[in-house]
């Protein structure tokens, strides 16, 4: 990339997490360790021993920051180093490939891209749901399939918009296809299926998807947030 010194990191990767503890060893061992990438984790008042951890870790950058995932994103891009962000979230898990995709679209220039998505569980519901993943339409898309933006093109949007906490993602998803669209990268990023399992899959899905299209229609934040409250909580 033109315009950054080769000790600068090209890609800075934002992590948001609320006592997420048993899973942060898991997401530090697939971060590449280059010297273009630099690891930032925010933590939105962690009570289970999460900063603790981070702190102990080198590859760290720990930013401290009010809970909320819109929130903790853009405190996090505001630090960031990089000439890109990767919002990821801190259940996901990327392979080989899929690192090797961000290289090679990051070198191409792209302005904004994300992966296709797959469940760590095999219930037929899941697999259905992950493959609307392959195609670039707002009501496929969430904030669990990874959001590679150029950090010049995320601050001219005006990053997540805080008045979401939930569907903060797909606002930002929304307003990045009208400004440069969305790329999906040639690679798969594994979620987790904690949530559906423990609520139920159908039962959440049917939530979701319900959320998804009333975001599509423009309803208002604070009425998204209560949906979400009282149905998937």
């Amino acid at each position: 990339m033109t315009g950054h010194s080769t000790n600068s990191p090209q890609l800075s990767i934002v992590v948001p997490v609320r006592n997420e503890r048993r899973l942060l060893p898991q997401l530090l061992r697939q971060i590449p360790r280059k010297k273009e990438f630099e690891l930032i984790v925010v933590d939105g008042q962690s009570t289970d021993g999460s900063q603790e951890y981070l702190n102990s870790q080198k590859q760290v950058r720990l930013i401290s920051s009010k809970p909320g995932r819109a929130v903790q994103q853009n405190r996090g891009a505001q630090d960031a180093k990089g000439s890109y962000l990767l919002f990821l979230h801190v259940d996901s898990q990327l392979p080989t490939q899929a690192w090797d995709a961000l290289s090679i679209a990051m070198r191409q220039g792209v302005a904004a891209a994300c992966f296709r998505l797959a469940f760590d569980a095999s219930h037929p519901l899941l697999k259905i749901a992950a493959y609307g993943s392959r195609w670039s339409h707002l009501l496929f898309r969430g904030g669990d399939q990874g959001l590679l933006v150029r950090k010049e093109l995320f601050h001219q949007l005006k990053g997540f918009d805080e008045r979401y906490t939930v569907c903060e993602d797909l606002e930002l998803i929304r307003k990045l296809q009208r400004n440069s669209g969305l790329q999906i990268l040639p690679a798969t990023l594994t979620t987790s299926a904690r949530r559906f399992l423990k609520q139920g899959v159908t039962r959440t899905l049917f939530h979701f998807r319900i959320v998804h299209f009333l975001h599509w229609c423009h309803v208002k934040p604070k009425y998204l947030s209560s949906y979400y409250q009282r149905w998937v909580g």
